[in-house]
């Protein structure tokens, strides 16, 4: 396995990084691959631009062919689907939430900050910056369990678990934060 990737060609491989992420493959062994395949350097560079690339084709298929057939489907429930237009608080809250949920595939939550009508740039900004950043340890990661520096991957493990225990903690103080809230929404 790692002879066939030695020799691969960045191309394809960051091509397929942007493309099979839509289609529901995982992004993470994609990340580490790219770590242990092209090193720190390519792989950051060709792996933001493949996320890059998938951001936009994942966001223009879930608004023009998604959010449409949901939007039928869900009126004859007599329901709406939330649209976040001129509410920019609104829509960065509920992207962060989404952004943050563990468990929930990255398509899946592409898809859903798209169909819920958060606006282009701030999911763009938001998911890059977000995803950017634990793709860049998982391909630190990468890099360093290929050529078995121990050390790294200590580092880069610690600092995976750091994010994750301070996700949980900001989930768990906006979340405690929402139950203490008055119920006449003024403080």
């Amino acid at each position: 396995l790692m002879a066939a990737l030695q020799d691969a060609p960045p191309l394809p491989f960051f091509v397929a990084m942007a493309l099979l992420p839509v289609v529901g493959v995982p992004l993470a062994p994609l990340l580490v691959a790219a770590g242990a395949t092209f090193g720190v350097r390519l792989g950051l560079a060709g792996s933001l631009l493949a996320l890059a690339c998938n951001l936009v084709v994942s966001y223009r298929v879930a608004r023009s062919g998604l959010r449409p057939s949901l939007t039928r489907l869900f009126r004859r429930f007599d329901y709406e689907l939330p649209n976040f237009d001129g509410q920019p608080s609104h829509a960065l809250r509920f992207t962060l939430m989404v952004k943050f949920a563990p468990g929930v595939p990255a398509f899946v939550k592409n898809y859903g900050l798209a169909v819920a009508g958060v606006p282009f740039t701030l999911y763009f900004v938001s998911s890059l910056l977000i995803t950017g950043a634990y793709s860049a340890l998982l391909i630190l990661l990468g890099e360093s369990l290929f050529a078995h520096e121990t050390n790294k991957v200590l580092w880069v493990a610690g600092a995976i678990l750091v994010a994750l225990v301070g996700v949980y903690l900001w989930r768990r103080r906006t979340n405690g934060r929402s139950d203490t809230a008055p119920a006449g929404g003024s403080a």
